[in-house]
C-alpha cells in the first residue's frame, strides 16, 4: 500500500501481439472488498483474453470487458455505482477506436444497464455529428438501439445505499475531490485498453461518478483525452478525481508522451498531483493504465491502492489489488 500522493508504477512488457490491461479503480480499497475486486478483475481479464485469442477487434474487446465489470457489482460502474446527493445513480461512459480516431460517449444515464454499450453504439452510429449524448434523451437512445434499460431504483445496491446513508450522516459540506482524500470512500471507476492482432488500439471507461455529488455533475470519464483516449500509438483509461483528470488531459497526454510507457504514466500522474490542488491542500490523485502499440504498457497511481489486471499473448500477466 502506498501513501496517498506518492506515485507508484507497474510496468507490463506486453510484447507486440494481442494485449489487454484492465482497471477497477484507484482508491483506499478496504480489505473486505479485495476478494470481490479480484473476482471482477479475473472475470474481465479472462473474457478479454479469450476474445483477443479468437481475433476480436480491440473495440469489441474493451466494450465487452467493461460491460462485464459494469455487471459485476464490485465496482463504481453499472449496478455497483455510488449514489448522488439525492440518492440516485447517474452513470457515464466513453470508448475510442485508435485506428479511426473515433469515439462515443454518454453521460448522466439513469436507466441504461450497460452505459459502455450505448457509448459503443454512438461510436458506430452513422451520424458523425452525434458522438456524445447525455441525460434522459441518452437513455431514450439506448432503448431505440435495443439496449436494456431499468428503473433507477434497480441500480441502487445495498452496499452503496448504506454508504450513502453514512456519508449523509457525517457530511456537512461537499467537494468532488473529497472522496479522493478522505479515507475509504469508493471511487472504483472501471476501464480497459486493448491491442488486437492487427495492432489496432482501443480504450473504454465507465463510472458511477463520485459519491454524494450534486445531480448533473459530469467528470472525466465520458470526455475523450481525459477519462479515455486511443490513437495508433496507444490507449489509456483513467480513474480518480474527475475534475483534475479533465483539466490535465490525463489520458491524451499519457498516450502522446514520447517517453517509455512507465515514464509517461508516472510523469503524468505526478504532474497532475503537483499542479492541481484540492481544497484541503493535497494534490489531485488518481490512476491511469497505458498500453502502447509497440513498447508494452504501464499502470501508475497516486492513491493507496489500485485494482488492476493484464494479459498478453506472449504470456505475461498480472492481477493485483494493492
Amino acid at each position: 500500500m502506498t501513501r496517498e500522493g506518492s506515485v507508484r508504477c507497474m510496468t507490463f512488457p506486453g510484447g507486440d501481439g494481442p494485449a489487454l490491461i484492465v482497471h477497477g479503480g484507484a482508491w483506499d480499497i478496504p480489505a473486505s472488498e479485495w476478494a470481490a475486486h479480484e473476482d471482477g478483475l479475473h472475470a474481465a481479464r479472462t473474457l478479454g483474453a479469450d476474445l483477443l485469442r479468437q481475433g476480436a477487434a480491440a473495440t469489441d474487446v474493451v466494450t465487452e470487458v467493461v460491460a462485464c465489470m459494469e455487471a459485476h457489482g464490485a465496482f463504481d460502474a453499472g449496478r455497483g455505482s455510488v449514489l448522488t446527493h439525492e440518492g440516485n445513480v447517474e452513470m457515464d461512459a466513453g470508448i475510442m477506436c485508435g485506428r479511426r480516431a473515433a469515439y462515443g460517449a454518454a453521460a448522466l444515464l439513469r436507466e441504461t444497464v450497460h452505459p459502455i454499450r450505448l457509448a459503443r453504439h454512438l461510436l458506430e452510429a452513422d451520424r458523425a455529428l452525434l458522438r456524445f449524448a447525455a441525460g434522459p434523451e441518452a437513455d431514450r437512445m439506448a432503448r431505440t438501439f435495443g439496449l436494456r434499460t431499468e428503473p433507477n431504483a434497480w441500480f441502487v445496491c445495498e452496499r452503496e445505499a448504506a454508504r450513502h446513508a453514512e456519508i449523509a450522516r457525517r457530511q456537512t459540506d461537499y467537494h468532488t475531490s473529497q472522496p479522493f482524500h478522505a479515507g475509504a470512500t469508493p471511487r472504483g471507476t472501471v476501464g480497459a485498453v486493448a491491442r488486437d492482432r492487427q495492432g489496432h488500439m482501443a480504450a473504454a471507461t465507465s463510472t458511477g461518478g463520485t459519491p454524494f455529488r450534486p445531480e448533473g455533475r459530469i467528470g472525466d470519464t465520458p470526455l475523450p483525452g481525459c477519462g479515455f483516449f486511443a490513437d495508433r500509438a496507444g490507449a489509456a483509461s483513467a480513474t480518480g478525481w474527475g475534475e483534475a483528470i479533465s483539466a490535465s488531459l490525463l489520458c491524451g497526454r499519457s498516450v502522446m508522451d514520447a517517453r517509455s510507457p512507465a515514464d509517461a504514466a508516472r510523469a503524468q500522474i505526478q504532474d497532475m498531483y503537483d499542479r492541481i490542488p484540492a481544497p484541503d491542500g493535497a494534490g489531485a490523485t488518481g490512476g491511469v493504465i497505458l498500453l502502447t502499440a509497440r513498447a508494452g504498457g504501464a499502470v501508475a497511481w497516486s492513491t493507496p491502492r489500485m485494482a488492476r489486471a493484464a494479459w498478453c499473448a506472449e504470456g505475461a500477466s498480472f492481477l493485483v489489488v494493492d
